[in-house]
């Protein structure tokens, strides 16, 4: 009896050793599959595919063109350590002592040029040597300002120098007597519109010089 109790305790005491010793084969085993697995999927992640790529001849480059080189100086830098010097600005006086000569102006003698006289020809018969007066064919408007007539000038006469071309055509050489300004303008006016008839010498038409007196009135 006592010996069957003894097998019985020593049987008992072998279940949790084989238990245990069970467990860690099925750990140690759990363990090597799991880096097993590991070391399968780094060597398929290490594995290199080749493949046969086709080579083509590509065409030769274009020859380089001809630049002109620039050499390029490199930049210089200058570190400061602390809070660096400080620059303050310096007045610079210059005195000049260049003097100034004023060239000589040079003598140069222009020579006045000759002007041809524009001056008219007024070179023609007086009345006297005339076959006949020339005849007035425009009428005359010789009228006195208001300027004159409140200034108590009633009938004033204008004396004119004039001269007539072969055509009757009339022109102003001077006036001869005019002591009020206020009249050139009319006067102007009645030698613009004024024409005579073409004044002749021995049944030619000629030109013809004379004074003509032209009476103002209000």
């Amino acid at each position: 009896m006592h010996t069957i109790d003894s097998f019985q305790k020593t049987k008992n005491n072998r279940h949790p050793l084989f238990a245990f010793g069970l467990s860690l084969i099925v750990l140690s085993a759990a363990l090597l599959l799991l880096w097993l697995g590991q070391l399968a999927e780094h060597h398929i992640k290490d594995k290199v595919v080749v493949r046969e790529i086709a080579m083509v001849a590509l065409p030769p480059p274009p020859p380089p063109s001809i630049s002109q080189q620039q050499t390029s100086e490199p930049m210089q830098s200058l570190a400061v350590e602390g809070a660096g010097a400080s620059i303050q600005a310096v007045k610079i006086k210059i005195t000049s002592n260049l003097s100034i000569v004023k060239p000589d102006t040079p003598n140069v003698k222009v020579n006045a040029p000759q002007w041809q006289s524009m001056s008219v020809n007024w070179d023609a018969f007086s009345l006297n040597q005339l076959d006949g007066l020339p005849t007035l064919l425009t009428p005359v408007k010789a009228v006195l300002p208001k300027s004159l007539t409140r200034r108590g000038v009633d009938v004033f006469t204008v004396k004119l120098d004039v001269f007539i071309d072969e055509s009757g055509k009339l022109s102003l050489i001077e006036v001869v007597q005019n002591p009020y300004p206020e009249l050139k303008p009319a006067i102007d006016k009645i030698i613009k519109q004024s024409r005579f008839s073409a004044p002749k010498k021995e049944g030619e038409t000629v030109r013809a010089r004379f004074i003509w007196p032209i009476e103002f009135k209000p």
